[in-house]
């Protein structure tokens, strides 16, 4: 049985649908496995602040276990704290679901990136010497969304190198979405999927994004 693979420490993703909306992700992790298909979650933050689940409403829930991502229903019963941490209760309904395409969270941060344009066609770059500086402002495993002042055309490729923690980190991305504001410290805003990552480097990014949230629900844990 699928539930079989979740354990305590897991990280999960929860997302509520809402039909003509676009599902919101909270970031949680695994508290407590209980017997009758019932699980107790941290309660998730955004912003530094904790977000209750609405209790009795059906909810997306996505595991990352060691034996991959498993995906369920499931309704919040209640509310709980257990040894000072906010945490909810969980029934998962079903048997759940087998996940082969992993859905990558995006996490608000702020990171510095460089990055340097490539041919979109050898993946060489067009001018070693022309590095240029921004700001990732979210970040997935999947792309980032950054802040910079070089103009880059949409569909190009471009070579990204990220300071994460103590690790640097080398990508290849495409823009997907460029914004101009002409009154901003930074005129451009781009949304880049990686098209050449390796997965060790990908799984950095998700293990960051998961020690961030853990770091930010101690915080709030501690201030209540």
């Amino acid at each position: 049985m699928l539930i079989d693979n979740i354990k305590i420490g897991d990280r999960v993703e929860i997302q509520q649908n809402r039909e003509g909306e676009r599902p919101k992700t909270h970031v949680s992790q695994v508290e407590n496995k209980l017997d009758n298909n019932k699980v107790v979650i941290h309660v998730p933050i955004s912003y530094g602040q904790l977000v209750e689940l609405t209790n009795g409403l059906e909810y997306k829930f996505m595991f990352f276990t060691d034996k991959g991502l498993v995906r369920f229903s499931g309704v919040v019963e209640k509310h709980m704290e257990e040894e000072g941490f906010a945490v909810m209760l969980v029934a998962l309904a079903g048997s759940g679901e087998r996940i082969q395409r992993r859905d990558f969270f995006r996490f608000s941060c702020i990171l510095p990136l460089k990055f340097s344009l490539l041919d979109n066609v050898t993946m060489s770059e067009v001018d070693e010497d022309e590095v240029y500086q921004g700001i990732i402002k979210d970040i997935g495993g999947g792309g980032v969304c950054f802040l910079a002042n070089e103009s880059v055309d949409e569909n190009s490729a471009i070579k990204l190198v990220i300071k994460l923690e103590d690790s640097i980190l080398v990508a290849i991305g495409e823009v997907i979405q460029k914004h101009y504001f002409p009154k901003s410290n930074y005129r451009y805003q781009y949304r880049v999927g990686f098209v050449g990552i390796h997965p060790s480097e990908q799984e950095k990014i998700v293990q960051f994004i998961f020690n961030e949230q853990k770091r930010m629900l101690q915080r709030v844990n501690r201030v209540r």
